[in-house]
């Protein structure tokens, strides 16, 4: 298992990245983190285009928790909740079978900026995949 994390501030601190090593060893993907720590995997550029949390997961939990319009925080915990245990392993494996192609249109295009792939019909069929 990896950890990605994502490049907010607050979240390079060597206490932070101390605390990613004591669970998740060398296997963490974080902005400066091999700079700091002399290991892991640096942020790849443009990583929302990448990072499946950041392309879909949100999205997708935020659109299904808030169209019940969850009032009081105790209901929208309870609905992240559900949410997140109700979402099916097959929408998860196409997620990641997406950024899989995401990773190799990378590889293509020498970590050049994907915006491109982003707009066309590969993220409609993707789109498509989970209506």
């Amino acid at each position: 298992m990896w950890f990605m994390q994502d490049g907010a501030t607050h979240h390079r601190t060597n206490e932070v990245f101390d605390l990613l090593e004591e669970h998740f060893n060398e296997r963490i993907v974080a902005l400066e983190y091999p700079k700091s720590k002399n290991m892991g995997i640096d942020w790849p550029p443009y990583s929302p285009d990448l990072n499946p949390c950041d392309s879909f997961l949100w999205g997708y939990i935020k659109d299904k928790v808030y169209s019940g319009n969850p009032q009081i925080i105790e209901d929208l915990k309870t609905t992240i909740q559900t949410v997140i245990e109700s979402t099916e392993t097959s929408t998860l494996q196409r997620v990641m079978q997406n950024f899989a192609l995401r990773l190799r249109h990378i590889i293509a295009i020498d970590g050049r900026h994907i915006e491109h792939v982003i707009t066309n019909s590969h993220v409609l069929y993707f789109v498509l995949e989970f209506k």
